[in-house]
């Protein structure tokens, strides 16, 4: 499937916002972080009466956000063992692509008012939005288990790797071989720990809310376009 003119537009406004953080520096992160926001909200409301968009796909949004977010905190002693990502993904395949950045960056600001906000934060937007885009790139197509399973550990490892982009980047010098594997080395229990969790919940219920949550579209005509 190929990426639509507001996934592109989505995805290069990520860029700039993460490299402007990068030349500023730390100390513009919550701000930079709102633009953030700001530029993904503009870009997938705009136009929002000819798409045809309705209250109760904004409503959509607002549960799959509040259940993921909810998700986070619930299990917030248990490091990366997070089911944020798994429903993030549920979410993206019944929605569509652009809705499913907008949930991943939604997700990681508003659920980072509890963990703390912090230079990471556009990182953790751009990274759950990526995922969200990604896993939105297959909606409305009938994709087995397997795929699904394999996928959900994929990204557990893709969310890892962009936020050691971010600390390579930050805290890093010199950035040579030698340190950037350790720095990946350091972080992959935790990135196995998320992938192995995400991936064995939409093993075991990842059809089921997929079916959940196809009901919910179908019964109120959501996603048309998605």
């Amino acid at each position: 499937m190929c990426l639509s003119k507001k996934s592109i537009t989505l995805l290069l406004a990520s860029i700039v916002i993460l490299a402007l953080l990068i030349i500023l520096g730390s100390d513009n992160y919550l701000l930079l972080s709102f633009i953030f926001l700001a530029l993904t909200l503009g870009v997938y409301f705009v136009k929002f009466e000819r798409s045809q968009k309705t209250s109760r796909e904004i409503v959509f949004i607002a549960i799959i956000c509040a259940l993921a977010v909810g998700g986070r905190v619930l299990f917030a002693a248990l490091p990366s063992v997070k089911p944020e990502l798994f429903i993030l993904i549920l979410g993206a395949i019944v929605s569509g692509p652009e809705t499913g950045f907008l949930m991943g960056t939604i997700i990681a600001l508003t659920s980072n008012m509890y963990f703390g906000q912090g230079a990471w934060t556009p990182w953790q937007m751009f990274a759950l939005g990526i995922i969200g885009l990604v896993s939105g790139m297959i909606a409305n197509k009938k994709i087995p288990t397997w795929i699904l399973t394999i996928w959900g550990f994929a990204s557990g490892f893709i969310m890892g790797w962009i936020m050691d982009i971010y600390y390579i980047i930050g805290f890093v010098n010199p950035i040579t071989l030698k340190s950037v594997g350790i720095s990946l080395a350091g972080s992959f229990y935790f990135d196995l720990i998320h992938a192995v969790f995400t991936a064995a919940l939409l093993l075991l219920v990842g059809k089921r809310w997929i079916k959940i949550f196809d009901n919910y579209k179908i019964k109120y005509n959501l996603f048309k376009r998605a």
